[in-house]
Parts: structure tokens; C-alpha cells; sequence
């Protein structure tokens, strides 16, 4: 745990223009301080991996914050507005949605940023996160879930593990095919799209 550190990398996420870099500068931040290492997901992870520019502000983090680093967080700037931690230098507002990645957190990537490291969760399971989204609209082929899927399988087509993404849906489609069945139709339409995209 560095606070010092901490506050170094908010003092240069607060000068920072790019909105991606504050983001894993901020994430960076907090991972010097938090007991429980926060994992960048989301439109940020996103970002990351397609380097396309995500429409929402919020910076999500898998983790927590325990009611002993409230005070913490606090002091390096940040204040609490609702579910979110917003940090004014740096004009990012993070949210703690889960706990844990749904993923293997083996498969986390982290990444220099700054004099800190901000991880990240594996672009295996953002592109399963994205496809679990697109099951809530599985009908619409062109839904910004089904798009972001895709954005995601485009950009990192050789860095997706795909047998792990295949394994990931047979175990889903077996403790719960309510969820597992659509996440399998979602898949095989992005694939299908994927391989189109890809001989152009």
C-alpha cells in the first residue's frame, strides 16, 4: 500500500487530456490503497481493448470499498455521491458494481500506467461479459450490447481465447440454460458476423 503513490497518480490523472488514461490512472490510484485489488471493467476495459471511445463517463471497478478505507478515499479527494466515488481534479465518478470479475481472475491483465499499474479485467471474459449483456436483448442482432461484442471479437480476434470462450458457455448452458441457451444464440450471431467482417 503507497498513499503517496496514490496521490501521485491522481495528480496526474488530474492533468491527463486523454479520458482513457485518467481512467487507469484513477483505477491505478485506488489499487495502491484498497485491500482488495479494483479491476477495470466495463466501457473502460472496453476502450482498452477495441480503441474505440465508449459514450459512458463512469469508470466501473469489480471490487469494494471496506467502511475502514472510506476515510481514506476521502482524503486523496474522492467524495461519495450515491454508488459512486466521484473525484473532481480528475472529473471520473466510480462505481463498484460487483465484487468479482464473472470470469477467471487469472486471466486479469495488468498494465503500466503512470508510476502505477492498473489491471484489468481479460479480454476473454469482457467479450463474455458483453455477450451475457446482449442476452437481455437477444432478439435485436443490432443491440450496443451485440455491437460492443463484436467491436471487442474485431479488435482481439487473435488474443481471444476461443476455447476458453466455448468452454465458458457449455458450463453456463449446463448450470443454467435460461442464461447459457440465448449467451450461445448471442455468440454464434456475433461469430457469424465476426467472419464476415474479418474478409472484407
Amino acid at each position: 500500500m503507497s498513499v503517496s503513490r496514490a496521490r501521485e497518480l491522481l495528480a496526474h490523472a488530474g492533468v491527463e487530456p486523454d479520458r482513457l488514461q485518467r481512467h487507469l490512472l484513477v483505477a491505478a490510484a485506488l489499487r495502491e490503497v484498497l485491500s482488495r485489488e479494483p479491476i477495470v471493467v466495463g466501457g473502460t476495459a472496453e476502450d482498452l481493448y477495441t480503441g474505440d471511445v465508449y459514450v459512458e463517463t463512469d469508470l466501473d471497478l469489480c471490487g469494494w470499498v471496506s467502511p475502514e478505507e472510506n476515510g481514506l478515499l476521502r482524503d486523496l479527494g474522492f467524495t461519495r455521491r450515491g454508488r459512486h466515488w466521484f473525484h473532481a481534479s480528475s472529473k471520473i465518478a466510480v462505481e463498484f458494481p460487483e465484487p468479482r470479475i464473472d470470469g477467471d481472475e487469472a486471466r486479469v491483465v495488468r498494465r503500466a500506467v503512470g508510476s502505477g499499474i492498473a489491471a484489468v479485467i481479460g479480454v476473454d471474459d469482457l467479450y463474455l461479459d458483453r455477450i451475457r449483456q446482449a442476452t437481455a436483448d437477444e432478439r435485436n442482432a443490432d443491440s450496443e450490447a451485440a455491437r460492443a461484442a463484436l467491436a471487442v471479437a474485431v479488435a482481439s480476434y487473435e488474443e481471444i481465447d476461443w476455447r476458453y470462450v466455448e468452454r465458458s458457455i457449455e458450463a453456463t448452458e449446463k448450470d443454467n440454460p435460461l442464461l447459457g441457451q440465448p449467451m450461445r444464440t448471442v455468440h454464434s450471431r456475433v461469430r457469424r458476423r465476426l467472419l464476415s467482417a474479418l474478409k472484407k
